[in-house]
């Protein structure tokens, strides 16, 4: 079924410095959320849909050429300035929290732009503590959350699901934070050794690693069933630190705001950025960056598990029955949720269709996208998938031609350039000069850069993790994991008893 989207209403209004801001529900029954409702949210709403602003602020050309010299935390703070009420958080608090998020970052500029042959722009985003570009946006929520904490005595928990570097990055954010219990999943087998050990080997009270003998979406699962169990999620008070949460999304904005002033300071041109795209924060991130008025062009890079490259290439949004395991695991999904606040930023507002879509998808597992929608989408994002042979021969051929080392995740959005230089038709952009985002260090898969016939990097932080004791739970292919989490959450919260802290 085939359905129109609306050709009236107005998607873009003008916001300034956050005032009035709020967040709906991609599905158009939850309204109104402030910043710190949004933030604390388990991520699904109440009607199944996820948060987004209610406007999207514009952002003029001086004001862009303004933040040319800016660094990455500066441009955080503007950016993120227009999303928060001054009477959520006032600038100058956020400013802090902003300072001391990226002080954790040990690299001076935080991120670090490299050039290499034939034209090849890379952005390392991973020199945070977990060697991966998740730190510099759950590091940001982390203090958010600290924040309003400090000021309400209420304790949360956080329900993370991980494909490989969003639990460690997450738990790193908020281990030993007060008021604050973290539980992670993640698919036992199914990532690095060094990135299952960034997490096992936390020893926190705070901190909660279960192993799935499952993939990444099987674990999403039992995450938003507790989610959607409204009566559960208000008592226990649960939170998300996944790119579900919308303050990591628009932390995410940041990297294509950086990029472009990097490519274009003059900000006279446009620039094509090449993203290893999973569950799709980046890219969601990405397309508001666009809204709010920046000249960019965006690329989804997906390993084999190719469902944003068959959804955004021909509307065929429909889940394998399996996820295929390749050397880029972080990607191995069919379970891209951000898809659902992309579609919406391009549907005119129209909750009725999304929700529509979206409860379809959920109930069969597949779902055509509207033509038009299809069309209005690919004004800005594009897509491109690759084979673990593109991404092996990606890796050395970028050793070969630079030194430079990949880690898999990086190579599969290296390996859309690589095409780029020989086809000029589409997901690529020609006479733009394009950045591709790198998303963790390879120090991270030394399994893969061996495969690709490589010698590993040595990494004192990796060093360090392969020496601690690691601790986690297993959870079985027989067993109710919707049951083990839920009592896992109920014990944190029966232990918060007689404590300071009380749950709302």
């Amino acid at each position: 079924m085939r359905i129109k989207l609306k050709s009236t209403g107005v998607l873009w209004s003008v916001g300034g410095l956050g005032e009035n801001m709020k967040f709906n529900s991609t599905r158009g029954k939850v309204k109104g959320c402030s910043f710190e409702e949004a933030i604390f949210s388990p991520g699904y709403q109440a009607d199944g849909g996820l948060l987004l602003p209610d406007t999207i602020p514009k952002i003029s050309k001086g004001t862009l050429q303004s933040w040319a010299n800016f660094s990455f935390p500066d441009i955080c703070k503007e950016v993120l300035s227009l999303f928060i009420e001054e009477d959520d958080i006032p600038r100058k608090d956020l400013n802090e929290l902003i300072d001391k998020a990226f002080a954790r970052i040990e690299l001076p500029e935080t991120v670090k732009m490299k050039t290499l042959t034939d034209g090849l722009h890379i952005l390392e985003m991973f020199h945070g503590k977990t060697l991966a570009f998740k730190d510099l946006s759950t590091f940001v929520l982390g203090q958010l959350m600290s924040y309003f904490l400090r000021k309400r005595t209420k304790h949360i928990t956080l329900l993370v699901g991980t494909s490989g570097d969003t639990g460690s990055s997450s738990i790193e954010a908020v281990r030993g934070v007060e008021g604050l219990d973290i539980v992670v999943v993640f698919p036992k087998g199914r990532i690095s050794d060094i990135q299952e050990r960034s997490m096992t080997t936390v020893n926190e009270k705070n901190v909660h690693v279960f192993g799935a003998d499952g993939n990444s979406d099987d674990i999403d699962e039992p995450i938003r069933a507790l989610s959607l169990d409204q009566e559960f999620r208000h008592r226990h008070n649960l939170g998300s630190m996944n790119s579900i949460n919308i303050a990591r999304v628009l932390c995410q904005a940041v990297s294509f705001f950086y990029s472009y002033l990097r490519m274009c300071p003059g900000c006279d041109g446009v620039i094509e950025v090449i993203a290893p795209t999973g569950a799709g924060g980046n890219v969601t991130g990405g397309v508001i960056a666009s809204r709010m008025g920046l000249p960019v062009k965006i690329v989804c890079a997906v390993n084999e598990n190719d469902i944003i490259h068959r959804t955004l290439s021909t509307g065929d949004f429909s889940k394998r029955e399996t996820v295929k395991q390749t050397l880029s695991p972080a990607i191995d999904i069919q379970n891209p949720y951000n898809l659902e606040r992309i579609f919406w930023l391009f549907s005119n507002d129209d909750c009725e269709l999304i929700g529509h879509l979206f409860s379809q998808l959920e109930s069969s597992g597949a779902v055509n996208i509207p033509e038009d929608l299809l069309q209005r989408s690919s004004k800005v994002v594009s897509s491109f998938g690759c084979d673990d042979a593109a991404v092996k021969a990606t890796m050395q051929r970028c050793w070969k031609e630079n030194k430079y080392l990949l880690c898999p995740h990086t190579a599969v959005g290296v390996a859309c350039y690589y095409q780029k230089l020989t086809k000029t038709t589409p997901p690529m952009v020609p006479g733009n000069p394009s950045v591709v985002l790198a998303t963790a260090s390879p120090a991270k898969f030394p399994e893969a850069v061996q495969v690709a016939g490589l010698v590993p990097e040595v990494n004192t932080t990796v060093e360090k993790w392969l020496e601690m004791p690691t601790q986690a739970v297993t959870m079985e292919v027989s067993q109710d994991w919707v049951e083990i989490l839920r009592r896992k959450v109920e014990d944190i919260t029966s232990k918060l008893e007689g404590s300071p802290r009380v749950v709302d």
